[in-house]
């Protein structure tokens, strides 16, 4: 990716403000495609605004379009996981980060909820400003071993090996690369850049260089 796509990773979140700052005066509408703006408008609204709603026009195909009340949402969902849903959706693949082959957002928010402490641990750490790259590349090996159903002991590189004995052993075809957990480069470069885009979204990446966080 190039520098100027900061642009468009800034865009979603000048859209969300704007909404916020205008729902001040008045019940407001966002009318919107892409996910991004729901997770966002989440994570940014506050109790002393006014009725917000996101309307999405996603599937263009049908007449019917979901309409989400934000205040409400956020009420029921409560701040903290509001504030790493930011996490589920860049890790879980967004318009900027790739999704993890075989592991869907609703496996990875169902974690979530259940409050199952490798994800939990993960998901506060991710939304924190100044972590080290060695911090988060180590916590994102230990959460991708979690979600491929790995123990604690259990490396990326054991896990992969694991897997691939396991599917060959019952495979009546080629075992293809991408039904096996990520490598571990694999693996450091995602949570670099998932790490980096949670950043932009929460405001906190005026002085992060994105080459040193898994971008060109």
């Amino acid at each position: 990716m190039s520098f100027s796509h900061q642009g468009m990773l800034m865009t979603d979140v000048d859209i969300v403000k704007a909404t916020v700052e205008r729902s001040c005066l008045c019940n407001t509408t966002l009318v919107g495609e892409d996910r991004d703006l729901l997770i966002l408008l989440l994570h940014y609204f506050r109790r002393d605004n006014e009725a917000i709603y996101f309307r999405s026009d996603a599937n263009k195909q049908s007449k019917e379009h979901k309409v989400y009340d934000i205040k409400l949402l956020k009420e029921a969902l409560e701040d903290d996981v509001c504030n790493e849903l930011l996490f589920i959706h860049a890790y879980s693949g967004c318009d900027s980060t790739s999704r993890i082959f075989g592991i869907g957002k609703k496996s990875a928010f169902q974690k979530l909820v259940k409050s199952d402490p490798v994800m939990k641990s993960c998901a506060s750490a991710f939304t924190v400003q100044n972590k080290s790259q060695k911090e988060i590349s180590e916590l994102d090996k230990e959460l991708m071993v979690n979600l491929f159903g790995g123990k604690s002991k259990d490396t990326l590189s054991s896990l992969r090996h694991i897997n691939f004995t396991k599917k060959v052993a019952s495979a009546k075809a080629f075992v293809t690369p991408e039904r096996l957990p990520p490598t571990s480069s694999a693996t450091t470069f995602h949570s670099l850049r998932v790490y980096y885009q949670i950043m932009v979204w929460m405001g906190m990446a005026n002085d992060m260089n994105p080459t040193d966080w898994g971008w060109k």
